[in-house]
C-alpha cells in the first residue's frame, strides 16, 4: 500500500460508500497520543502494562485501553484474564468496535454464533455499527471483516467467506488475515462430517 494514499472511497456493497482512512483518524480520545509510551510498554513489558493500565481504566475507561490491557494479558498467556477484559470492554463501550469484534471473536470461538451475530450487527454489515460516520479505519474494517469471515466458517457460509475474503483483497492486498481465513475455511470443508 503505498504510503502517499491516505484515504479512499469504496462501495462495500451497493449503496455502503464509506471513505477507507489508511493513515491517523484524528479522535479527541485517541489514547496512544494522550499516553505515550504506554502502548510500547504493553509490547516490551506487558507484565509492567498491566498494573498502570488497571489505574488508567478506573480513572478514564477509555476503550484502547482495554483493548491494550487484554493485549498485554495475550503475550502474557493469561486467557482467563484476556476474555475478561474483552467482555468488560464491550459491556462498558458496546458503541467501540474494536470492542464488538473481540466479543463476537470470543462468542465464535466458544460457539454462540447468535451472541456473535448479535455483537456484528446482526446484517453483518459494517455500516449498521458506524451509525452516521462514514470514514473507517482500515483497521477496523479489516478487523470487522475477519470476524464475520470466522462466523461464516463457522456459520458454514462458504461464499459469503470468500466474499469477506475479496473484499480485505481489494482494500488490502497483502493483508494476512485473508489467507488465515481461506485456511479456516479450508479446515472447516475437510472436517465437515459427512451429510
Amino acid at each position: 500500500m503505498s504510503s502517499k494514499r491516505k484515504m479512499r472511497r469504496r462501495n462495500l456493497a451497493a449503496g455502503q460508500s464509506l471513505e477507507i482512512v489508511y493513515g491517523p483518524m484524528h479522535q479527541s480520545w485517541h489514547a496512544r497520543e494522550l499516553l505515550p509510551g504506554l502502548h510500547e510498554l504493553v509490547e516490551s513489558d506487558p507484565r509492567a502494562a498491566v498494573p498502570e493500565l488497571h489505574a488508567l481504566i478506573e480513572r478514564e475507561p477509555l476503550p484502547m485501553l482495554f483493548n491494550w490491557l487484554s493485549a498485554a494479558y495475550t503475550a502474557l498467556g493469561d486467557r482467563e484474564a484476556v476474555d475478561v477484559t474483552i467482555r468488560e470492554n464491550y459491556r462498558r463501550n458496546p458503541q467501540y468496535l474494536f470492542a464488538r469484534v473481540n466479543y463476537a471473536e470470543l462468542c465464535i470461538a466458544s460457539g454462540d454464533l447468535d451472541s456473535a451475530r448479535e455483537a456484528l450487527g446482526g446484517t453483518l454489515e459494517i455500516r449498521a455499527l458506524l451509525g452516521a460516520r462514514k470514514r473507517v479505519h482500515i483497521s477496523e474494517l479489516r478487523a470487522y471483516l475477519y470476524a464475520v469471515g470466522l462466523y461464516h466458517i463457522e456459520a458454514g457460509d462458504v461464499a459469503a467467506v470468500e466474499a469477506a475474503c475479496r473484499t480485505l483483497e481489494r482494500f488490502d492486498p497483502d493483508d494476512p488475515v485473508v489467507g488465515v481465513l481461506k485456511r479456516g475455511l479450508r479446515r472447516r470443508q475437510v472436517n465437515r462430517p459427512a451429510e
